[in-house]
Order: C-alpha cells, then sequence, then structure tokens
C-alpha cells in the first residue's frame, strides 16, 4: 500500500442530544466512530488524525494513541485544524474522512487509493455512483488528496466559508487553474456516503447496516425464516447451519456454533454458544454455553457462567456466575448463584441457592450425580458430595457426604378433625 494517513473529523453533536456527539450515535448497537475506526484498520490506514468539533472528552478515546485536535465551530473546514500534523507527512497520500461515515468500506478505500496514486492525481473524490451522487454528496464525499495540494487548499480557501462546505469547490477550482482534474473513484455502493442528521435519517442508517449484516450471514450459511425483529451486531461470529428465529437480539463479541437454533425473542451479548446448541426465548450475557446446550424458554443466564455440554436448562431458570457440569438437567423455577456444579446433576423444580447472606456472598459446590428435590434450598456456603441426595422440600445447612440423603423438613402432623372446627360455615 502506499504511503497513506488519514484525517478523520466529527461534525459536532447530536441532532436530538446536544451533549451527545453525532459519530457516538449508535447503528445497530455501535458508535458510528467504530465502523468507521474498524475500516480503517482493515484498510490498514493507521496514521491517524482525529479532528473534534465538539464532545471532546466522549470522544477522545475511540481516537485510541493517534493525535487530536479541537476546533471551534463555524471555523471552515477541519482540514484547517490539520496545518501542523500535514507539516509532518509530506509526500503522504492523505485521506479526509468524516467520523459519521458509518459505511466506509476498506476495499473501497484502498481500491479509490489505488487509483489515486496510479493515476498521480492530486485530489479523488469517493462517490457513490454517478455524476448526480457526487454533486449531491460533494460536501460530505470522502476524499484521497496528496499532502501538498491539500496544505495548498488550506492556504488558499475562502475564509467566509464557515462550515467547510465549499471546501471541495475550492479544491476543484484550484485544479481547473491548473488545467487538471479531480480524479473520480465511483464504490458502487449507494449506502457509502450516508449520513444521519435527523432521527428518520438514523433510523434509514439502521435499516441499511441490518440488511447489510443480514446479507453477509446469508453467505456465511446462517438461515432465516424472516427478519422481524432481529437484531445482530456486526461483530458477532456465527457458524453455517444456525438458524436465527425472530424477535432476537445479539451483540458484542459473540460467537455462535454451527447448526445451533437461537431464538424465538432470545438476547445474547458478549458470549460464545457451541456448536448445536438451542437458546430459546432466553438471555445469556457475558458466558459460555458448550455444544448441545439446550436453554429456555424465559430463562436467564447472568455474567460469568460456563454451562458445559449436553446441559439442559429450562423454562424460568437464572443461573448466575456458575459452572454447570455437563449433562446437568436443570428443569425449572430454579435458580443457582455462585456455584460449582458436577456433571450428571439432577436439579428438582423450585430449588434455589441461597448465595448471599446480607453482607457477603458465598459460594455452593455441588458433586457428580448429585439429586436435588423439588423446593431444595442449599444455604452457602455448603457442599454436596458425589452422588448426595436431597429431600424434597429441604433446607440444607450443613454439607452432604457422598451416597447420603439429605431430609430438612418439619415431620409431617396430622390433626384429625381441625377443617371441621375452623371452617364450619364453608362446609354447610
Amino acid at each position: 500500500m502506499q504511503k497513506a494517513a488519514a484525517i478523520v473529523y466529527s461534525a459536532g453533536c447530536d441532532f436530538m442530544h446536544n451533549n451527545c456527539p453525532k459519530a457516538l450515535r449508535e447503528v445497530v448497537f455501535r458508535p458510528i466512530i467504530e465502523w468507521v475506526n474498524e475500516a480503517l484498520d482493515s484498510a490498514g490506514i493507521d496514521d491517524r488524525l482525529y479532528v473534534i468539533t465538539e464532545g471532546e472528552e466522549a470522544l477522545v478515546p475511540y481516537a485510541g494513541e493517534s493525535s487530536v485536535v479541537t476546533r471551534e465551530k463555524e471555523s471552515g473546514h477541519p482540514c484547517l485544524a490539520a496545518k501542523e500534523w500535514l507539516s509532518e507527512h509530506s509526500e503522504a497520500n492523505i485521506l479526509v474522512i468524516s467520523a459519521e461515515a458509518v459505511f466506509t468500506d476498506p476495499d473501497v478505500l484502498k481500491a479509490a487509493l489505488e487509483r489515486h496514486s496510479g493515476q498521480n492525481e492530486k485530489l479523488t473524490i469517493i462517490a457513490s455512483g454517478g455524476r448526480a451522487a457526487l454533486m449531491k454528496e460533494l460536501g460530505t464525499s470522502a476524499f484521497w488528496v496528496k499532502q501538498d495540494f491539500l496544505s495548498e487548499i488550506c492556504e488558499k480557501c475562502d475564509k467566509d466559508d464557515k462550515n467547510g462546505d465549499q471546501f471541495l469547490i475550492g479544491a476543484m477550482k484550484l485544479l481547473s487553474d491548473e488545467k487538471l482534474v479531480a480524479g473520480t473513484h465511483i464504490a458502487g455502493k449507494a449506502e457509502i456516503n450516508m449520513r444521519a442528521n435527523s432521527p428518520s435519517e438514523l433510523l434509514t442508517l439502521n435499516a441499511a447496516a441490518r440488511t447489510i449484516v443480514f446479507k453477509k450471514l446469508c453467505a456465511e450459511g446462517v438461515e432465516f425464516i424472516c427478519l422481524d425483529g432481529i437484531i445482530i451486531e456486526p461483530s458477532v461470529k456465527i457458524g453455517a447451519g444456525t438458524k436465527i428465529l425472530p424477535g432476537t437480539i445479539i451483540k458484542g463479541k459473540t460467537e455462535i456454533g454451527k447448526n445451533c437454533v437461537i431464538g424465538p425473542n432470545s438476547f445474547i451479548e458478549n458470549s460464545k454458544i457451541g456448536d448445536g446448541a438451542e437458546v430459546n426465548s432466553t438471555q445469556i450475557r457475558s458466558s459460555v454455553l458448550e455444544k448441545d446446550v439446550k436453554i429456555g424458554p424465559w430463562s436467564q443466564v447472568r455474567p460469568g457462567c460456563v454451562i458445559h455440554e449436553g446441559c439442559k436448562i429450562g423454562d424460568y431458570v437464572e443461573i448466575k456466575n456458575s459452572e454447570v457440569g455437563a449433562r446437568t438437567a436443570v428443569a425449572h423455577l430454579t435458580y443457582i448463584g455462585d456455584a460449582t456444579v458436577g456433571e450428571a446433576v439432577n436439579f428438582g423444580c423450585g430449588c434455589c441457592i441461597a448465595n448471599y447472606d446480607g453482607q457477603q456472598k458465598h459460594r455452593t459446590v455441588i458433586g457428580d450425580h448429585a439429586f436435588l428435590g423439588c423446593n431444595t434450598n442449599l444455604v452457602a456456603p455448603v457442599e454436596l458430595a458425589d452422588f448426595a441426595y436431597t429431600a424434597a422440600g429441604t433446607t440444607v445447612t450443613k454439607d452432604v457426604p457422598e451416597y447420603a440423603l439429605a431430609v430438612g423438613r418439619a415431620k409431617q402432623q396430622n390433626i384429625e378433625g381441625w377443617v371441621k372446627k375452623h371452617d364450619a360455615i364453608k362446609i354447610k
């Protein structure tokens, strides 16, 4: 690749929230500037200057180790704030691009640079389509420019152009004076110069982003019955043969294996799901589900969980900061918190691990092949050894050894005739 650097400029604060830079508005759960940064990373353009108009405190973290300068509103084109930086980049090809250019494509950037360098053009504008699109998008188009020519534009630009809208037009006039023309790279992608200046335009960006993600996943073998209510962040990786059902939202650094069924109405964030898993109407955050796990409906896996291969987690189950061994069954109406659970354990209906004493949280350990009867309460810290059993309705407050049955409930007593004495009216 030719010697290249980029000026990434932010236009200012958001149309809906005055203290939020436009570049931080989210498209498919992701700040727009992250889309731009990822495209620049993929294109190999690491040398960057960020020009920030408003919201410096919020935007600076997205600049990483790159240089940052701020500028006042209505102080001309953002490149005017880059004069000192430009002086340190002699003979470089400079990409000037908006931090709100959500659909920046690394392949387009590289192809435009190849044309720019190969034809030794002073200025190459990146357009979504033909002449009509170029003229419509001129104020927001990204462009490649020679460092010396960009410095010249900055010196000779219209000083009354407070918003920088005439910057490229002025550049083309300078070229015309030299009997030259600006080069144009046609991206052939209608969305590449789309921006959001209103809530309706932001909605349009999100719709376009969803379509891009869906097309990519379909090409990789992911299946959709329909797209109703499905939102998938572009960072998500999904294996071939997996079906995504309606109402499913998948975010962050999530990886889903092959031949899974995800949904309907599931939420997964920053988690890893193994091959063949089924996730039905369940929320999963920052956790791992290994292959062939079946979970749901209406369950929740909170951060810090590892659910091993072949587990069956039923409805209304909540698991938090716990490891659940392979082939364990947690049928329904159960809470597992701060626990290490062995393999092939059976939880009856309504079990609860009481992990919090009001001041501290304690851990529970359950061995392999243990069996918890319905409505068992485990008061942490407590340990059930391998093959330990608990009777239904038992509250366990001390360790249960191997092969033992824990019974911790009041002895049943039947009081003869009690109903006739206390409910005489109803009986009559």
